[in-house]
């Protein structure tokens, strides 16, 4: 194994990342699952693979004008597209970590086999939301999205595990969402209810049932709550003017699917 430093580790894991196209880069100990515990023990990191000590989570944008065209076939390729490269990302990160002696495993980018498998189990077998929480990438919004400074909830990650000695990132403080209400009045399921404690409840069935349809339809996924969000520094290129037109978005609803 090499002997490197965890803050010489860290420098070369983000400059790895950069090469492999990530746009957002954290780390931090998987220690975090089980100090700030959100999800059942099943889920955190080392209850799988006892050994991973780290988290490295990598994040990529979704294109705000492309998003702004959902439910559309352009969406859906660039969702597509996204997910290709984050496994391949993590792919060649792992090779990266262990071609130097480290243990190192992903989760790809979804950790389910269909939409479908979703109905009354909505769970995946990782939530690359909470790592990047966790590796401080961003905060969960009402929608239970993770926002991120840069750009807002239009963002796709994918973690690799480690047992290598990596210089964590901190946590965000506060929270990044501004609570405007709006993914909770634009979402076409209305799977969001504001009960006045915290981010909305969401009814997952009711989402993935949604999804059902558009697949149904040819494309999918939704994105609404994605796009409809006004955190995120990738907006400030388009504000005076619309993203997409409304002939223009009825155009790629319409087509390819």
């Amino acid at each position: 194994m090499t002997s490197t430093s965890p803050e010489d580790l860290k420098r070369g894991i983000s400059k790895k990342a950069l090469e492999l196209g990530a746009a957002l880069v954290r780390t931090c100990p998987t220690d975090r699952w089980s100090e700030h515990p959100i999800q059942d023990e099943a889920y955190w990191p080392r209850s799988i693979w006892p050994w991973a000590e780290n988290a490295v989570v990598l994040g990529i944008p979704l294109f705000a004008p492309m998003v702004a065209t959902t439910p559309s076939m352009v969406y859906q390729e660039l969702y597509n597209t996204s997910n290709r490269i984050l496994d391949d990302m993590a792919y060649r990160m792992t090779t990266w970590l262990t071609s130097m002696g480290y243990r190192a495993a992903y989760f790809p980018r979804d950790c389910y086999f269909s939409v479908e498998a979703l109905l009354g189990n909505h769970c995946a077998a990782f939530s690359h939301v909470l790592a990047a929480y966790y590796a401080g990438m961003g905060t969960i919004g009402d929608s239970h999205n993770l926002i991120t400074p840069e750009f807002g909830p239009r963002v796709r990650m994918v973690t690799v595990l480690t047992d290598a000695d990596i210089e964590p990132d901190s946590m965000l403080d506060g929270q990044l969402c501004i609570h405007c209400g709006r993914c909770l009045r634009k979402c076409p399921s209305k799977a969001f209810s504001d009960e006045g404690e915290g981010m909305y409840r969401m009814d997952w069935d009711a989402c993935t049932k949604h999804h059902l349809e558009l697949k149904g339809q040819r494309h999918w996924p939704c994105g609404i709550c994605v796009d409809v969000c006004p955190v995120g520094d990738d907006l400030e290129r388009y504000k005076g003017s619309d993203r997409v037109s409304p002939s223009g978005k009825a155009h790629c609803a319409e087509h390819g699917s």
